[in-house]
């Protein structure tokens, strides 16, 4: 126990030597009513540096707005000068934080269990890459890729699960963490992977059947240098580590560097918006290993998933665009296989339709890329829980209940396509 003090107590230590303090900084939340409110907001996300959680499609949808106290009286006098009124939502995102890092290192140094990597909790970029090198190791189904490196030199790593990897089955792909911010991801893909793995030949035979059928790959970490700086310096970090010419503002959001509909509506051209779409379409190192992964395997590729957080929606193409693909009824019944099965886990309520109806217009996203350009019909983004209690910060405590509902309606998606 001496032992398990000793480590907790370091690993406290390093979770409060945060650099960045949100002690004192809000989430305030505002429900447009009018058409105009609407866009309104949509501007204001794409023309300032303000940190916008979520944000409204349509009216009488709830906008999330991150804010410090510097930040608070002009944003809210903003919003009244438009006729919106807004209640704070998460009253100190300090306090979350630190309750956040006491829990990992709680159970860093409480748990006990004989596999590599404790899919019960968070864990840094270090520790995944090693858990995913350990496991192509010692099993197997699994192969791993180095498919490039990030702005800073990190590896991109690819994880393969494969009963028979020359047999050019269908593929299920995932890309996970492309939003640094946004740990559950990370961590649902960890124990998605490790659930899988360790399921078949016998153990499960949903999962047996679900392997012999499809590879399924995954991108656990799709935006290393990001990641790792939301360990290291800035909890609530979203883009990547790209500097910016010109501008002491780093990094651009990897999920509106793609192609379709590149520096459209949802994005923004100002280096310090957490929305900046970068120079060019695939300027970014990270979202042109996606790309190439994706490409590497064309027509291949039965279902591409992005993973995101928060939400509880499941997402099709457009998100460019409130036009719907010609394929979208087809999407609808694959989704709804997917939410029906979700939801009926623990009762969590999901909605699902396109992102442009549902969730709001971005440009230059994953999903209309692998849908438009590398011709995956059933690509789609997922934004886990939850609805903006714990926003990005979601406790530990909620990763196997999040994961476990999450992968029954994969399976029940995968089984439905």
């Amino acid at each position: 126990m001496k032992i398990h003090v000793q480590i907790f107590c370091a690993l406290f230590s390093l979770a409060i030597a945060t650099k960045v303090d949100y002690s004192g900084h809000m989430v305030i939340r505002v429900v447009p009513q009018t058409e105009e409110q609407v866009k309104f907001l949509s501007a204001l996300e794409s023309s300032s540096s303000i940190d916008f959680w979520t944000r409204s499609v349509a009216a009488n949808r709830f906008t999330d707005i991150h804010v410090s106290p510097e930040s608070y009286n002009r944003v809210a006098r903003a919003l009244l000068e438009h006729g919106m009124n807004h209640k704070i939502h998460i009253a100190n995102l300090g306090v979350l934080g630190k309750e956040e890092q006491q829990s990992i290192a709680l159970r860093r140094a409480l748990a006990s269990n004989n596999k590599a990597i404790d899919v019960e909790n968070y864990h840094t970029y270090e520790e995944i890459m090693a858990y995913l090198a350990d496991l192509a190791s010692t099993n197997p189904l699994v192969s791993t890729l180095v498919a490039g490196t990030s702005v800073e030199g990190r590896q991109i790593v690819q994880a393969t699960i494969s009963s028979d990897r020359s047999a050019n089955k269908p593929i299920a792909w995932f890309d996970c963490i492309i939003h640094a911010r946004e740990w559950i991801t990370a961590a649902t893909c960890v124990w998605i992977i490790d659930t899988i793995t360790s399921g078949y030949a016998g153990t499960d035979a949903e999962i047996t059947a679900l392997v012999d059928q499809y590879d399924w790959k995954f991108v656990p970490v799709a935006n290393p240098d990001g990641y790792a700086n939301s360990w290291s310096n800035d909890r609530l970090w979203r883009k990547n580590r790209a500097i910016n010419s010109g501008s002491a503002c780093v990094g651009v959001d990897l999920n509106r560097n793609f192609p379709s509909g590149f520096g459209g509506e949802g994005s923004s051209n100002l280096p310090c918006s957490e929305t900046h779409h970068g120079v060019s379409a695939l300027s970014e190192p990270e979202s042109q290993t996606l790309d190439a992964l994706i490409a590497a395997d064309l027509g291949r590729v039965k279902a591409a998933i992005s993973m995101h957080s928060y939400s509880q929606l499941w997402l099709s193409s457009y998100s460019y665009s409130s036009a719907l693909p010609v394929e979208y009824p087809e999407m609808m019944n694959a989704m709804k296989a997917g939410v029906d099965a979700l939801v009926a886990t623990y009762g969590t309520p999901y909605e699902y339709g396109s992102t442009g109806t549902v969730l709001y217009i971005a440009s230059g996203t994953t999903t209309d890329h692998y849908y438009e350009n590398e011709g995956v019909v059933h690509s789609y983004t997922i934004e886990l829980r939850d609805k903006g209690r714990y926003g990005f910060q979601l406790p530990a405590s909620q990763i196997v209940s999040t994961a476990t509902e999450t992968w029954n309606g994969i399976k029940a998606f995968m089984n439905a396509i």
